[in-house]
């Protein structure tokens, strides 16, 4: 028979612990020693073992689920028949439920099976259709029924018409509809078996199913011979022969190929035109396709870190249970490929740096020249301050209070001169100015002003951004006020508001007018008014602009 080393010896095992538990069954049943539970425990070690066979072999996942399903059945029927033999009296109410549930398994194993026998001949990507979900209702229903016979004694109608008398029984309707069920499905499996089985293969493959099903036939005829029942009635109650019938008549059509099962795909292996094999954890080899590649072996155990590349061929290996899984890919195209890329890449990488150094040096003249003409603008806005510098330096009296005079005021010219020239490249760089710059340029220009006793202070807020022409004017606007003053005040106060606007306040405290009249027009340029007020003995210098003035 086509099956391989382990579905034999599972085979072995199985037909072994069968045959045990019969002959235990057949020589302890008349006897007083308990048996059921021994016996329940090897058909449950063969129920078990089909399981975990049955989700090896099968590729399908629809009937790797409904095998499971039925054998998770079968043990439940074989735990639910020891349980009712040893532990629970037959006449107590338990002992009748637990009766009861014993046909739950014998309704819905068979129905279970039919399903799967859907998927003989079927490809692996078959589905079972979702109507099929509808048969489970009737069965549902005489399930049902049966578990609550109590009520209604349709399945099983008790003599004295009480389920707690220990009197027979006989069998209702409920009864011969489960008994219906099973035949149903039994002919269904036949017939869905049979529909997919060639006429060589019926000739050649199913005998062995047909006298599996012949047994089962005669079993069931037999069983209701209770007087004198023949030895393989006692061998195997009626639970246990319908889960061996399914079982091996299931494994009978594995076994003739009328259902394919996923073993004995060496020789498929071997002569496909994969380029690839399977090695054991020794790195040998032990399959491959007959036109593939054989890599040596310290070639495998480097790519189990790193795919190894080799005469234009890439292996890959992949740990799988027992061994390695490796493959060879043909990659000469894309070596190829990849030598052009790099030539490309090479070329891009010299006009990317060419480019590149082109670029900073061209924003480098840019800046120079951005520089260069901010330097000039600067230059020649403050000409007029240098050149009175210049002038106040090359007349500085000879004496030495005279030269101490025009050294403080060539101080009080230069700290400004300083300041502006610093605000106009703020000014130049950004467009704004924090308020900040201005505090700290009037605060330093106090600190020149007290070498001629004039003491000033000044409230100016950080951290507000203001345009950089408005902030110079306000700049130059105290400049201008203090110099046109310079012999005639001693004090000087300066304070900022920002908080509707501008409100920028200059205080000296004599009455004069210090300021040009050009600073009019520059704050009417500016979007704001500049006046002067004289009172109690000093002059305000105030200059207001609208919020508008603050963007």
């Amino acid at each position: 028979m086509p099956i391989n080393r382990r579905h034999r010896r599972e085979l072995i095992f199985g037909m072994a612990a069968v045959l045990a538990a019969g002959s235990m069954k057949l020589s302890l049943d008349r006897t007083d020693i308990p048996c059921n539970c021994l016996v329940s425990l090897l058909l449950m070690a063969v129920y078990l073992m089909w399981l975990f066979s049955s989700r090896r072999r099968f590729q399908q996942r629809g009937i790797r689920s409904i095998l499971t399903a039925s054998a998770v059945l079968m043990m439940l029927w074989d735990f639910v028949k020891a349980v009712r033999y040893e532990f629970i009296p037959p006449s107590s109410m338990l002992g009748r439920q637990i009766w009861y549930c014993y046909f739950l398994p014998m309704i819905m194993l068979p129905l279970l099976l039919l399903m799967a026998a859907s998927y003989i001949g079927r490809t692996d990507s078959y589905e079972l259709p979702r109507k099929w979900l509808i048969a489970f209702l009737p069965a549902s229903a005489v399930a049902a029924g049966i578990v609550t016979n109590d009520k209604h004694q349709l399945a099983f109608r008790f003599d004295l018409g009480r389920p707690e008398s220990s009197t027979g029984y006989s069998y209702g309707p409920l009864f011969y509809s489960a008994m219906g069920i099973l035949l149903l499905c039994v002919a269904g499996i036949l017939f869905m078996a049979l529909r997919n089985c060639t006429r060589s293969q019926f000739s050649r493959s199913f005998l062995l199913p047909a006298v599996i099903t012949a047994l089962g036939g005669v079993y069931l005829v037999s069983y209701k011979n209770t007087g004198s029942p023949q030895p393989f009635q006692r061998m195997y109650e009626f639970s246990d022969f319908t889960c061996l019938f399914f079982m091996c008549f299931w494994e009978s059509l594995v076994i003739t190929h009328i259902l394919p099962s996923n073993t004995d795909h060496e020789e498929f292996f071997r002569a496909s035109s994969i380029n690839a094999g399977l090695a054991d954890s020794g790195f040998d080899i032990r399959i491959h396709g007959e036109n593939s590649l054989r890599p040596a072996k310290e070639q495998l155990t480097a790519a189990v870190e790193n795919e190894v590349v080799s005469d234009g061929r890439l292996l890959k290996v992949y740990p799988v249970t027992g061994g390695y899984f490796y493959w060879l890919e043909d990659i000469t195209e894309l070596q190829k490929l990849n030598m052009r890329l790099e030539e490309t890449r090479s070329y891009l990488e010299e006009e990317h740096v060419m480019l590149d150094t082109a670029q900073k040096l061209e924003e480098s003249r840019r800046r120079t020249a951005e520089q260069n003409e901010l330097y000039d603008s600067i230059s020649e806005r403050l000409s007029p301050e240098f050149e009175s510098l210049s002038r106040l330096l090359d007349e500085l009296p000879a004496d030495e209070e005279g030269f101490r005079e025009g050294m403080k005021r060539a101080a009080i010219d230069g700290v400004f001169i300083k300041r502006c020239s610093n605000l106009l490249l703020l000014s130049g760089s950004s467009g704004s100015i924090d308020s900040g710059e201005l505090g700290l340029s009037i605060s330093e220009s106090l600190g020149y002003l007290e070498l001629s006793d004039i003491w000033g202070q000044a409230d100016i807020p950080k951290g507000r951004e203001l345009p950089g022409e408005t902030v110079l004017f306000m700049y130059e606007l105290f400049s201008a006020a203090v110099k046109g003053a310079l012999g005639d005040i001693h004090a000087v106060m300066v304070t900022l508001r920002l908080d509707d606007g501008i409100d920028f306040r200059t205080e000296i405290d004599c009455e004069c007018q210090p300021v040009p009249e050009e600073f009019f027009t520059r704050a009417a340029s500016l979007s704001g008014k500049l006046d002067t007020v004289n009172e109690d003995g000093s002059t305000f210098v105030i200059f207001t602009a609208k919020e508008a003035a603050l963007q």
